[in-house]
């Protein structure tokens, strides 16, 4: 093949390249427009399996008092009664001090639930978790429940606590 076929289905290619494998797309919405939000249904079942209505979550722990009566740390033993007052949806506090925030949330394909207690000073002011039954507001009840530092699960505490 002599050099001038070569150069000229050389350039062909390149040529059908370039020209054939660009595409052009249309943007949906105009340059500076903002997109059209959609407002989110906030009534239903979210992923965590608590009901919301706005940004409230419901649950039966609001306006209930609890009094922690004992827990075990390694092999000590305390009898603490310091009273827990689920002053809100998010908000707890001990002894009638100040408000400190609480989560309660459904474990997904599970009968229990989630309750962790934020800067919960009778276990040294950290935040702990603990696995609850879903009845446990009803039957007044949370015994024996380990309760994992939410920031070194390494760190579990067993804890008894009843409904007043």
């Amino acid at each position: 093949m002599d050099m001038k076929k070569f150069l000229f289905i050389f350039g062909v290619m390149v040529f059908t390249v370039i020209f054939t494998s660009c595409e052009k797309y249309e943007i949906p919405s105009p340059y500076g427009q903002e997109p059209e939000v959609i407002p989110e249904d906030t009534t239903t079942w979210d992923d965590g399996g608590t009901i919301t209505i706005g940004s409230d979550t419901l649950n039966d722990l609001i306006g209930t008092t609890w009094v922690l009566t004992k827990y075990v740390t390694g092999f000590s033993v305390e009898y603490p009664n310091d009273t827990l007052d689920f002053i809100s949806n998010n908000e707890y506090t001990i002894n009638g001090g100040t408000a400190k925030a609480y989560q309660l949330s459904n474990i997904p394909l599970s009968t229990n639930k989630d309750l962790s207690l934020y800067h919960f000073t009778p276990f040294g002011g950290s935040h702990y978790s603990g696995q609850v039954g879903q009845y446990f507001v009803d039957d007044g009840l949370i015994s024996n429940v380990e309760f994992k530092d939410i920031q070194n699960t390494s760190i579990t505490i067993q804890a008894w606590f009843i409904k007043l």
